[in-house]
């Protein structure tokens, strides 16, 4: 790969909630490769609205403005993945680009999902069912938490689509610059998948061992359902209020956010709606059991420990 050309070397495409974070976390510290100044540029997918896209082709490039000149530069933005547009903008760039997707059992990823938009008060409704039951309602501009800046990221079942998504992925990339990781390999075995990884991009292993976790699960109990209330009361006050309670007391805050970023307590959703779910994710499901070959079977199955 050419630094006459213009970033990105590479992507991680998505989807979210399987890993995307730590991947791009695991690769920043690699001495060979330059990631983004900040993750989720989401520079290629106009299609798919969210507030902090970069729409400056000049600023999305500065993001690599302090790379070394033979390093590969690389970014992660989970909206390509459920994007229409992302890839092939992104390919029509950079024919030669590589692009990492990382996919996951949909149902551990709604659990997931939702529960990290009640923690940054995007989402108000702490119940997943009840959150699920509210995609059209919402669609249709009704019953949007007023804190919530994309009202899109509250259609769960759109980027749960992992099967299309998948496909399109593959009808679009060609064989030697895709790489598709899932999320239960990723988790049993992080070094083999980064191993991986480092393998499809070219570069030597930087003997890296610690692969300690990201994101933990979020306790939608604490600190984020706290948040949304305040937020909804307090309104345009909400944000410098909290700046300045940061400032006075900055230790007692992060005592706060560490009790908050507690491990969550795994929560069972209720069962008959678990199965309801894995009902509509299923020809999701056996759609990418076709495209990578291999069996998915747990995905298929209720679980007691989803979270």
């Amino acid at each position: 790969m050419s630094r006459c050309l213009p970033p990105p070397d590479f992507a991680i495409v998505g989807a979210p909630k399987c890993g995307t974070t730590a991947l791009y976390t695991y690769l920043s510290a690699h001495p060979a490769i330059a990631m983004s100044t900040g993750k989720e540029p989401c520079y290629w997918s106009t299609d798919v609205p969210r507030s902090w896209r970069f729409t400056d082709r000049a600023k999305y490039d500065a993001l690599w403005a302090g790379a070394a000149p033979d390093a590969l530069r690389g970014e992660a933005s989970t909206t390509y993945f459920e994007s229409l547009v992302a890839i092939p903008r992104l390919l029509d760039a950079r024919p030669d680009a590589r692009l990492i997707a990382m996919i996951r059992n949909p149902l551990e990823m709604a659990v997931s999902r939702h529960a990290d938009l009640v923690f940054v008060a995007q989402e108000e409704v702490t119940d997943l069912e009840a959150a699920w039951r509210l995609q059209e309602v919402r669609r249709r501009g009704h019953r949007v938490p007023a804190g919530c800046t994309d009202p899109d990221v509250l259609q769960y079942r759109q980027i749960l689509m992992i099967g299309d998504q998948l496909e399109r992925f593959v009808r679009v990339v060609p064989p030697a610059q895709r790489l598709v990781i899932v999320h239960d390999d990723f988790r049993r075995d992080t070094r083999a998948q980064y191993l991986r990884t480092l393998q499809f991009l070219g570069v030597e292993d930087d003997g890296r061992t610690d692969f300690t976790p990201v994101h933990t699960r979020r306790d939608i109990s604490s600190l984020g359902a706290f948040r949304n209330g305040l937020k909804r009361q307090l309104g345009p006050f909400y944000a410098p209020l909290r700046r300045a309670a940061r400032a006075v007391g900055a230790n007692r805050w992060r005592s706060v956010r560490r009790y908050a970023e507690r491990p969550a307590q795994r929560k069972r959703i209720r069962p008959a709606f678990e199965e309801e779910l894995i009902a509509e994710f299923l020809p999701q499901i056996e759609k990418v059991e076709r495209l990578l070959q291999r069996d998915l079977p747990s995905w298929k199955r209720p679980r007691s420990d989803v979270a």
